[in-house]
């Protein structure tokens, strides 16, 4: 039951998170293109002050929730290696790990860190394990 809860949890939290990306990426950026800068601020502001409450707080969760699972999910390795399904769930983990980690120090601690100072690369990258985790279960 404990982890019904914790996917059910993990699930929510990217969904927030990835909810927050795809709207920045596909909606707000958009909308820069068509409305005046003041506008385009404005509507920007609305949800600058609502997702810097929530967005980190899910992105902290789904990393956490995610530890989990990966620890519950991940398996014995056996003699012959790692099966296709540690190695999708491992590369999975890697990029959620570095986007949580990459969030946390943004937003908790001012540090700009990895390069990159837009979300194109987080995007893309949840979109990246979105995949990743629907495939690894039929490899």
């Amino acid at each position: 039951m404990i982890y019904l809860i914790i996917k059910l949890v993990h699930i929510f939290s990217v969904l927030i998170y990835a909810g927050f990306l795809f709207t920045d990426n596909l909606i707000l950026m958009r909308m820069q293109k068509v409305l005046s800068k003041e506008k385009y601020d404005e509507v920007r502001g609305y949800f600058k002050g609502f997702t810097k409450i929530l967005v980190p707080k899910a992105l902290v969760v789904a990393v956490i929730s995610g530890i989990y699972l990966l620890y519950v999910n991940f398996g014995v390795i056996e003699e012959s290696g790692l099966s296709n399904f540690q190695i999708l769930l491992s590369i999975k983990s890697i990029l959620g790990i570095w986007l949580g980690l990459r969030g946390v120090l943004q937003v908790f601690f001012g540090i700009q860190p990895f390069v990159f100072k837009g979300h194109t690369l987080p995007f893309v990258l949840v979109i990246t394990i979105v995949f990743l985790s629907q495939i690894m279960w039929y490899v």
